[in-house]
């Protein structure tokens, strides 16, 4: 039961880092992004391929030595994708994106090398074993890891964006004329923003790898963009906190609260996600925060600010 209860953990720190990259382009800075799964193939697949046969021995530098090539092979392909896209806009840059992710995951299906349809499997379990007595520890230490790089991403995206350089890629969103009147580097902006999202997107495809001890194509499908996408749009584009809010309450909604349902119901998982998308359109398109913080909403200050009174009185 706890290993059950720690994978999900995992799983959901791994999605939550993908979509607080995505806010980056999508929300932050106005574009349009649906290949951010590309970033995460990438970032996995560079990661198994160097645990795998660079270092099949390795131990604890090995590990370190595949994220750090996840995250830099993540970080290359965004300056790829990120220069040819500087003048693509809405759907332009959607499909471009989309398509980039789309060849990712036919060249891994393709290659030989990379495994084929069959993907990499049966990676070297380089910090604990996951068999037998040691199945518990193995997924403590996982959790951690990602609970603890879940946080470090949250925390830099939240700097970014108070930074000089995040109130560039706010006013990018705004108004890209205005923002380059008044002297922001749209070039230099765009490409930055892409690189670290895809290096958030590497980090979490580099983990991923190491939790499941294998990648296979199929799990950075289409299907996987749009999921990643839903946390961002329910959550509000522009806010850091409500992306993590809607993630935890679209994966109870997904894996616990619809696995517990018929199979019948089961079925139209897909159909069900679709019309929450439709219905969060229409009637509240900003998302549950829009552009603001939980700690700027009113219950926060009401919660909080008492508090910080009482002590000020005492």
């Amino acid at each position: 039961m706890l290993t059950f209860i720690l994978g999900h953990i995992a799983d959901l720190g791994i999605l939550i880092m993908l979509a607080l990259g995505l806010n980056l382009i999508n929300g932050f800075t106005g574009m349009f992004s649906l290949g951010h799964h590309g970033f995460f193939a990438v970032g996995a697949y560079a990661a198994a391929a160097f645990a795998m046969f660079a270092v099949p021995d390795g131990g604890v530098i090995a590990w370190f030595g595949s994220l750090f090539v996840g995250v830099f092979a993540a970080m290359v392909s965004g300056v790829l994708l990120g220069i040819p896209c500087l003048r693509l806009k809405g759907d332009y840059l959607c499909i471009v994106t989309l398509g980039f992710a789309e060849i990712i995951r036919q060249i891994a299906t393709n290659t030989e090398a990379l495994g084929a349809a069959r993907g990499l499997q049966d990676l070297p379990e380089l910090l604990v074993m996951r068999s037998g007595d040691t199945r518990t520890d193995f997924y403590l230490l996982y959790t951690g890891i990602i609970i603890i790089a879940t946080v470090g991403t949250y925390w830099l995206c939240r700097n970014l964006i108070r930074s000089a350089h995040g109130r560039n890629l706010i006013a990018i969103r705004e108004d890209e004329v205005a923002a380059e009147l008044i002297g922001v580097n749209l070039t230099r902006s765009k490409v930055m923003v892409f690189v670290v999202g895809a290096a958030m997107a590497g980090l979490a495809g580099a983990l991923y790898a190491h939790l499941k001890l294998g990648v296979e194509p199929k799990e950075f499908n289409l299907d996987k963009g749009v999921y990643i996408l839903l946390f961002v749009v329910l959550g509000g584009s522009g806010s850091l906190s409500g992306t993590v809010m809607a993630g935890v309450v679209l994966y109870i909604l997904d894996k616990i609260i619809l696995n517990l349902m018929p199979t019948a119901i089961q079925e139209w998982r897909q159909v069900l996600f679709a019309l929450l998308l439709i219905v969060l359109m229409i009637y509240r398109p900003g998302g549950i925060m829009g552009n603001r913080e939980v700690t700027e909403t009113r219950l926060w200050k009401r919660l909080f600010s008492r508090k910080r009174e009482g002590h000020a009185r005492v």
